[in-house]
């Protein structure tokens, strides 16, 4: 009788349980569009160097959004908020906190509406007695490296924005404060001791370089002038100074410079030296120092770098020879016509004539990197027009340059030779030839690089080049990704070790520790075995190396079952911390103790921090982002594993309905790109401004399914029928999906794939594609117009999966267009297009439409005016996803059609709809 009635009261607080788990269902309400205005993201956080505080901003999606101050303890109750701060950051020594206050939006426009600037405040907060100081007019602000004083910049007045008006330094001790004029640029040295500043008057009167001597409060000149001054440079754990004078030259317009260093400049004497390059015979001639590439010291203090070009003359100096050209030419015609605007566009550019002028700007900016030894004032030019890519080595006594001359035009992998460089004597020594890129160890030792599978070094002292990997039985080449490339790129690798004795490449799975002459290899993780993906995370970008007893901390990612999490490598072992099946991420280490901040997120959990220490216990949780979610219907997601076609498994994630009954049958949007699994247990905020937003249609009562797909060269489209095809024939077998009722969208590469999939299957009732590639021929031949560049690269050696242009491998390329295939088209099919598209032409749009509508499909096209790839003006992305959502609601669930649907919107009518939308609120 004790068992029954035990049973009994078990049964008794299960119906209750159920009950009110029940009636809380009930309770929730339906997430309506009027309510996404609630959602909040964090953008932005910080612990302070003790680790006793974390910041972070908080932005609604449709509010002005305020900085969060945040108390580390066991509690974490006590917290500051400020509306409209940003730029946040601690003092060094753990007593300050500062930060920017600007304006409400509505202020903002205010001010724009008037042509007025935006004038931001300072906030500096004593974090031991919490009591905020606001000073008004700073545009901004820097601690020096102790935290004993702070540079505030001001602002102009007002109706003169492009003045002048200096800094302010703050001795944060007594809070006194010392004006200086007439400051153009400021740098504290790396101790905070010192601060020094380049003075520029409006009567050039005074013009110079000052240090300020902080402790003392005292000022002392450098070097002054009616010039101009630049580029202040400290040394790294030096005192050393370096800047550049401007030096007007009679012929030339542009001016050149002259660089000043001042050697253990807070001594009393310290040491002065100049380099005026027009009385230096080994100086290229008709060349001059740029001001537009920084000063930089050499690891070991004895050089500077800088840049040269080549040093026009005036056009009154000039004068004489062009007119001697002009009149050896001739009598022009036409003298009263202004010159052609002509582009000559040669089948040798590269770049293409597109991509020079989007590289104008830079281009004329474009210098050889030179360097001037101390010592003996010797200079020596390291970088020409051939070999114009240059970057030191480790311990500047080398460099890498790169010349691409002997392959371009390039059509596939960017190929260059690779030199390396003396940079005491500028002699180059041809490495190797048609490489991609070299890189160089910290401590300049080697240089290594990736190339056919394995990773190889190349011993700088002794010219021994050695394949590291070569005896390692596993594969350092990414052999999942296919893109056409000749040579697969690695999986990666970290960070190298003290003294370059070691460094940390990757396999698909796991971490190695490999010599830099092959020698000594440990697999220091097991991922292989779980399928988990280990990767060095860096907590500390202070160091280029990693010492042999420093901790090295993994990220944590299981490839089939989307947890995450992190541990980490003491000594040999593998210790580990957390893993969860959650999106977990973006761990960060107080600089001077042992607190650690990360992320946490799920599909149904709001994204939050939580601080830890090294023993990485249950941490703390620090935030409490959109608290108001309880209060709605609001769903999970799961993993659908799938075969492909071709008998490859591969993988979904599933986000349900809001307020998903077991039993019943749903609607579903399918989603797709390239790999999307990977976002199981991704957050998202619903918006009314996406036509993709899953938790929109989530709340209204759809199933959003995301498969992975996966390629065979030369069929991208035909591979993503067979991925797609079968995942969702895999979601409708478990008998939650309406099978007539089942929706496909996609984005670009996404929207191609969509177009393409809805000519090949009627398993799709509708389909929304934003900017679709929908000719594959046209579209190779077309220019990705965002960067200048033509798009058969991206068809032969990335997401296209040509490797062979059309005319050698015609028949792919039109099975794959969909435009080939739009015969086959039954799905009611809505595309998006920007009429200034940089990234898939317009007219790839218009070619479907002229197709479709001369076939009579059902089909309309978006066309928004100005916009590029992805629409930014809000009013316009508010536009697309509602009649993104409309289009789906019809075709799935035969909700009303809108006129626009059902008749189009004649050009005539559409200022006056546009003028209705816009008054109507939103």
């Amino acid at each position: 009788m004790g068992s029954l009635k035990r049973l009994s009261l078990f049964c008794l607080i299960f119906i209750l349980a159920a009950g009110t788990a029940l009636a809380q269902d009930q309770q929730k309400q339906k997430l309506e569009p009027e309510d996404y205005a609630k959602w909040q993201r964090i953008f932005g956080s910080g612990l302070s160097p003790d680790g006793e505080w974390f910041y972070y901003s908080v932005v609604p999606v449709d509010e002005d959004g305020w900085l969060t101050l945040k108390e580390v303890g066991s509690d974490s109750t006590g917290e500051h908020k400020f509306m409209h701060g940003t730029d946040p950051s601690f003092s060094d020594d753990n007593r300050w906190f500062a930060f920017r206050i600007g304006v409400s939006e509505k202020e903002e426009e205010r001010l724009e509406e008037q042509d007025r600037q935006v004038r931001f405040k300072l906030g500096i907060m004593d974090l031991g007695t919490m009591e905020v100081d606001t000073l008004s007019n700073i545009q901004g602000y820097t601690f020096n490296e102790s935290g004993s004083h702070m540079v505030m910049r001001k602002y102009p007045p007002q109706g003169n924005e492009g003045g002048n008006p200096g800094i302010l330094v703050r001795d944060m001790a007594t809070g006194t404060v010392m004006p200086y004029g007439n400051v153009t640029d400021y740098a504290f040295n790396e101790e905070g001791t010192h601060l020094a500043l380049t003075i520029e008057a409006p009567d050039k009167l005074g013009n110079g370089v000052h240090l300020v001597n902080l402790g003392q409060n005292r000022t002392r000149v450098l070097d002054s002038d009616t010039t101009t001054y630049k580029h202040l440079t400290w040394a790294e754990e030096e005192n050393h100074l370096a800047f550049m004078k401007e030096a007007k030259t009679e012929g030339y317009d542009d001016p050149t410079h002259v660089i000043h260093t001042f050697r253990d400049v807070t001594s009393g004497d310290p040491e002065h030296r100049s380099y005026d390059h027009r009385g230096d015979g080994d100086f290229p001639a008709d060349f001059r120092i740029v001001d537009f590439r920084s000063l930089e010291w050499a690891e070991h203090n004895e050089t500077v770098f800088f840049g040269i070009k080549p040093w026009e003359m005036s056009e009154e100096a000039s004068s004489d020879s062009a007119a001697a050209d002009t009149a050896a030419a001739g009598q022009k015609l036409d003298e009263d016509l202004p010159p052609s605007n002509v582009q000559v566009w040669h089948w040798q550019d590269d770049p293409i004539q597109p991509r020079q002028e989007l590289m104008a700007n830079s281009e004329q900016r474009s210098n050889f990197l030179s360097a001037w030894h101390l010592e003996d004032s010797r200079f020596v030019q390291l970088a020409d027009s051939a070999v114009e890519s240059v970057s030191l080595t480790g311990d500047d006594r080398h460099a890498i340059g790169l010349d691409p001359t002997p392959y371009e035009p390039q059509f596939e992998e960017t190929w260059n030779d690779i030199y390396l460089i003396d940079l005491q004597t500028g002699e180059r020594e041809l490495l190797m030839e048609q490489r991609e890129y070299v890189q160089s160890s910290p401590g300049g030792n080697y240089l290594y690089w990736f190339y056919a599978g394995d990773w190889r070094t190349y011993d700088i002292d002794s010219g021994e080049v050695t394949n590291i990997t070569a005896g390692i039985d596993t594969r350092f080449e990414n052999f999942v990704s296919v893109n056409g490339r000749q040579h697969p790129g690695p999986w990666g690798s970290g960070q190298w070790g003290e003294d370059d004795e070691w460094l940390l490449l990757y396999d698909q799975y796991d971490v190695w520790r490999v010599s830099p002459d092959g020698e000594e290899t440990v697999r220091l993780t097991d991922g292989t075995a779980q399928r988990i993906e280990y990767r060095q995370t860096r907590l500390d970008y202070e160091d280029d190396y990693l010492s042999d007893d420093e901790t090295i901390w993994l990220s944590k990612y299981g490839r089939y079952t989307k947890d995450r999490g992190y541990a980490r490598l003491n000594g040999g072992d593998v210790e580990e911390l957390i893993y969860q099946p959650m999106q977990i991420g973006q761990l960060s280490k107080a600089d001077d103790a042992e607190r650690y901040v990360y992320r946490k997120e799920a599909a149904d959990d709001s994204p939050d921090f939580f601080a830890t220490g090294r023993d990485f216990e249950e941490g703390t949780q620090l935030t409490n982002t959109n608290p108001f979610q309880d209060n709605y219907h609001w769903a999970d997601d799961e993993l659908i594993t799938f075969v492909n076609q071709r008998g490859d498994t591969l993988q979904g994630r599933l986000l349900y309905p809001a307020n998903y009954q077991p039993g019943q049958q749903y609607p579903m949007i399918t989603y797709i790109y390239e790999l999307r699994s990977q976002s199981t247990h991704s957050y998202s905020t619903p918006s009314r401004t996406s036509p993709y937003n899953m938790r929109r249609y989530s709340s209204e009562g759809y199933f959003v399914f995301e498969p992975d797909i996966n390629y065979e060269l030369r069929d991208p489209g035909v591979s993503a029928v067979e991925s797609v095809v079968p995942a969702v024939r895999k979601v409708i077998e478990t008998g939650m999906i309406k099978e007539d009722q089942i929706g496909l969208t996609g984005h670009s590469w996404g929207a191609y794939q969509t177009s393409f999939i809805v000519t090949q299957t009627d398993l799709f009732n509708s389909a929304v594609a934003g900017a679709p590639l929908t000719n594959m021929v046209s579209m190779y031949n077309s220019i990705y117009w965002n960067s200048g560049t033509p798009d058969a690269q991206i068809f032969e050696t990335s997401q296209g999966r040509f490797p062979d242009p059309w005319w050698m491998d015609w028949d792919k390329y039109i099975e794959n267009s969909p435009i080939f295939q739009a015969e086959n088209l039954d799905t009611p099919l809505l595309v998006e297009f920007g009429t200034d598209d940089g990234a898939v032409d317009f007219n790839q749009g218009v070619e479907l439409y002229n197709t479709l509508r001369r076939m009579q499909k059902t089909y309309v096209m978006l066309v928004y005016e100005g916009e590029n790839h992805g629409l930014a003006r809000e009013e316009n992305q508010i536009d697309y996803a509602t009649r993104a959502f409309q289009w789906h609601e019809h075709f799935l669930k035969g909700e009303p059609a809108p006129d626009w649907i059902t008749e189009g919107l004649p050009w005539i009518k559409r200022p006056e709809v546009l003028e209705e939308e816009n008054s109507g609120g939103r």
